[in-house]
């Protein structure tokens, strides 16, 4: 069996267990009490707000064309990249080790006919 299939049927087993969603579901419980997320809600409104005051407002504005044009100034700062990466280290990161990466563990052994235990004592004694 090659790597990339090995791969391939560990995520789609994580998947049919629905591990991803849950994952997700608890990251975005947890997002909104997060300072990192905070302060880039607060920097990405600031921004929102100037971008828009900077439009004059016509009744036939297309506002298709001005959500794109504001999507893409809003990519364009760098403020929005190193916001998102400091709420990934306070968010996401922790719970990989917490959450994640056990059942992934379990399921690569359960993959691989090892018993998830006995490597788990192997993994601490070691």
């Amino acid at each position: 069996m090659s790597t990339d299939s090995f791969v391939i049927e560990v995520v789609n087993k994580l998947k049919k267990q629905g591990l991803f969603d849950q994952f997700r579901k608890e990251c975005l419980a947890d997002v909104d009490t997060k300072p990192a997320y905070q302060n880039l809600q607060t920097r990405v409104t600031g921004e929102v707000s100037r971008y828009l005051s900077t439009v004059k407002w016509k009744q036939d504005i297309n506002k298709n064309q001005l959500r794109e044009h504001l999507r893409r100034h809003l990519n364009e700062l760098p403020m929005l990249t190193a916001g998102i990466e400091r709420v990934v280290d306070q968010v996401v990161k922790p719970k990989i080790f917490q959450s994640l990466k056990p059942q992934i563990d379990k399921v690569v052994c359960e993959h691989l006919n090892i018993n998830y235990d006995a490597w788990l004592k192997g993994q601490s004694s070691g």
